[in-house]
């Protein structure tokens, strides 16, 4: 018999929101998460709600991992949640436009892990992590926005964190396998769509070096007793605020010695 607890109540409202796509309401106030904790929780719960639809963990996505962003989230640190295999892709990829509320699509440097970073490993440096990452690519991270509007900034923070911070999967470009050659800190990152420019950044601007995200992570998980594996892929946070994607549009992104990656919704 499985225990209904505050966070699987809260969970079951949201996935409820997820299959049946629509925008997410405000949590009833015995549910809402008041700390990152209780947000983590009902995240957890809803983990294992999504698999079922999405197949099993494959990953993580890291977000607020810009100064600008932890400033607008009221956090000095960044916070994640869970990818899994059905919803990660290789460019280019077609989005059914109906099986979104809001998409919306962000540029961010994806890796994909050649061996396990094991718990007893903590805690982790840049060049410890380094040594893990078999591939690095151009990445997606496709978004429904769709948090209620009538949030505090501490309150839209946990709720983000509780929904899995949105993410409705990624697309990958091509892996590139001798990414010891690229300069990640200096790399432009570049995201159009239709054609036109819509915003750019560099691989600096996720705490001074895409690893730097997977290095938090590592630690993070070890905190929890959780490894990171051989296979996982880990999108490192976004060069480029989530950016609105319309019906009959195409997202291109590309990153200065990664390549790019191509989303067409239709």
């Amino acid at each position: 018999m499985v225990t209904t607890t505050p966070a699987r109540l809260a969970a079951e409202l949201i996935f409820e929101k997820y299959q049946s796509v629509k925008p997410f309401d405000r949590l009833p106030d015995n549910l809402f998460p008041k700390t990152l904790e209780e947000a983590y929780g009902i995240q957890r719960e809803l983990h294992c709600m999504l698999s079922s639809i999405w197949g099993p963990l494959a990953g993580y996505k890291l977000a607020y991992t810009t100064p600008v962003m932890q400033e607008r989230a009221g956090l000095d640190h960044p916070v994640l949640g869970a990818l899994f295999k059905k919803v990660i892709s290789r460019s280019p990829v077609v989005l059914n436009y109906t099986e979104y509320v809001n998409l919306g699509i962000e540029l961010e440097v994806g890796v994909t892990l050649g061996r396990d970073l094991p718990v007893s490993g903590a805690p982790y440096t840049r060049e410890k992590v380094a040594e893990a990452v078999a591939e690095v690519a151009t990445a997606f991270e496709i978004v429904d926005m769709r948090t209620p509007p009538d949030l505090t900034t501490e309150e839209r923070t946990l709720f983000s964190v509780a929904v899995n911070i949105l993410n409705s999967g990624i697309v990958l470009g091509d892996p590139i396998t001798d990414w010891q050659s690229k300069d990640l800190v200096n790399c432009k990152g570049v995201m159009t769509i239709n054609h036109e420019h819509v915003g750019e950044g560099y691989g600096r601007d996720v705490m001074g070096h895409p690893f730097e995200p997977l290095v938090w992570l590592a630690n993070e998980l070890a905190k929890h007793n959780h490894p990171l594996k051989a296979g996982d892929v880990v999108i490192t946070g976004s060069l480029v605020p989530p950016t609105p994607l319309e019906f009959a549009s195409e997202g291109r992104i590309s990153i200065e010695g990664l390549g790019e990656a191509v989303v067409v919704v239709a």
